[in-house]
């Protein structure tokens, strides 16, 4: 038996209104700007320690750092744009601290657990971005040897073990007060204060261009943030499945 046309109707006006609101928020969570910057600490099994650091403004890369003295520079026409606003310099100097604290970290987590062998790397992403509702939120995640081991939430200073052998890790971090603050201190307060300042250059609305520094791929699956859309269209899918059956 069909369906009567009132039916039909009620039905096609929702999807509508449904596909209309999928929309709205998408684009809402796709102009949020988020910053992130992805840290590489190695210690090869002869020879000295190298640093490595890649800070992207909405996936595009616009620093980069290498060396032993974690040199940086800016990288495509965005990374220009913002090597002239007033906290570059700043944010340098924050990313050579953290640089130098993650190496101090890595020398006492060798001395503290035996079972840790040269070649050794460490990998430390902080992003930070604005909520639509205009929160800040943050993260950082940790990756030793290739093993993703902590998540440290920004908003509530909480460690979280992510590989099942990284309890020591967490613990040992966790019980470093000022260790544990200057995370919490540059992602909550340096990357937001950044990203502030550098947002209004995405806003140009620049478009992408060849990047003038080789950089290596980074690992962009830490955060379902980073990729807004397919998140609203995962969450809102079985919604409008059920919808089109039910009505």
């Amino acid at each position: 038996m069909a369906k009567p046309r009132n039916s039909l109707r009620n039905r096609f006006q929702k999807l509508s209104l449904l596909v209309l609101l999928i929309c709205l928020r998408t684009k809402q969570l796709a102009d949020t700007a988020f910053l992130c910057y992805n840290s590489t600490l190695k210690k090869p099994t002869s020879g000295p320690w190298s640093q490595e650091v890649i800070g992207q403004l909405n996936k595009q890369c616009f620093i980069y750092c290498y060396s032993t003295n974690t040199n940086c520079y800016p990288n495509g026409v965005l990374g220009n744009r913002l090597i002239a606003t007033k906290i570059w310099e700043t944010q340098v100097d924050t990313l050579r601290d953290l640089s130098d604290l993650f190496k101090q970290q890595m020398i006492h987590m060798k001395q503290e657990n035996n079972s840790i062998r040269e070649p050794l790397s460490l990998q430390a992403r902080m992003c930070c971005w604005q909520e639509v509702d205009g929160r800040f939120n943050g993260f950082w995640d940790f990756v030793l040897n290739g093993h993703k081991m902590a998540h440290v939430d920004s908003s509530t200073g909480e460690w979280i073990e992510v590989d099942p052998g990284s309890r020591w890790m967490k613990e040992m971090w966790e019980k470093n007060m000022d260790f544990t603050a200057f995370l919490k201190m540059t992602s909550q307060g340096d990357c937001m204060t950044w990203l502030e300042e550098f947002k209004s250059q995405w806003e140009e609305k620049l478009e992408p261009t060849a990047s003038t520094t080789t950089t290596p791929d980074v690992d962009q699956s830490s955060s379902m943030a980073n990729d807004p859309k397919i998140a609203v269209l995962l969450i809102i899918l079985p919604y409008a499945l059920l919808l089109f059956y039910v009505f």
